[in-house]
């Protein structure tokens, strides 16, 4: 596995990374001219021996990446899939199938690093919440659109007028634009503190909370609760799906 290659296709993003102990790629990508942005990031790259993809991104960009990697190396992606259980952890979905591939891997790696229980939350163009308890029962979860969705989808439905502020960290916000910005990060905020509370009052266990994706950094200075974030949780999720399916 020391020269796989690990792909996370999302909707916005491109994160990649090789090897068991790679570092992480990112970029964004322009949907139109992923193949440009592919020679550009890529050039240079050692040929991999396998490519593992996992993605939620539509078909047509997975064709294109898929015609990339054939005439650059040769190569077909190998599709990775949610399965009922995997790396000791039980898929809450009535249709695992129906869950993204995206949040699999991430709900994989995240109860890696807190076996206990975990709240996995993912923030990227969508905004997902997943639990985990104990006994790696995958009790479901919350999908929710991203902290710029929210926004955009709040100032194109009405007639407000905001320009951009400082992203100082505050209370209570004080301008039509901070009162938005906090609005919504301060919801994303409490459905993560709720849902822990709600495990812990039950007692189903004590989460951690693992944080992922972009805009996790608007999260930190007003989540109350411990937590870690983890750059590249899908990848490394994808990473201990391919290490189980080896043995």
């Amino acid at each position: 596995m020391n020269n796989d290659l690990f792909i996370d296709l999302g909707n916005s993003r491109l994160k990649w990374t090789t090897g068991v102990d790679g570092g992480m790629g990112a970029v964004a990508y322009d949907r139109r001219h992923l193949g440009v942005t592919l020679d550009r990031e890529w050039a240079g790259m050692a040929v991999p021996d396998r490519v593992w993809l996992a993605s939620v991104a539509a078909a047509d960009l997975q064709h294109a990446l898929a015609e990339w990697l054939h005439s650059t190396w040769g190569l077909e992606p190998l599709s990775l899939s949610v399965q009922s259980v995997a790396c000791g952890v039980s898929c809450g979905y009535r249709e695992p199938r129906q869950l993204g591939v995206d949040r699999w891997m991430a709900i994989i790696a995240g109860y890696h690093h807190s076996p206990g229980g975990v709240c996995v939350v993912d923030c990227g163009t969508a905004t997902t919440l997943d639990m985990v308890d104990g006994h790696g029962r995958h009790l479901g979860g919350f999908i929710l659109p991203g902290m710029e969705m929210m926004r955009d989808s709040l100032l194109r439905g009405t007639a407000l007028k905001v320009a951009a502020e400082d992203d100082d960290v505050r209370e209570w916000g004080t301008s039509t634009a901070s009162c938005i910005d906090l609005g919504i990060r301060k919801s994303v905020v409490s459905l993560v503190e709720h849902s822990v509370e709600r495990m812990q009052a039950a007692g189903v266990c004590d989460p951690g909370v693992v944080l992922s994706g972009g805009a996790a950094f608007l999260l930190h200075p007003y989540l109350k609760l411990a937590h870690e974030y983890r750059e590249a949780l899908v990848l490394e999720g994808m990473k201990r799906f391919v290490q189980e399916l080896k043995h």
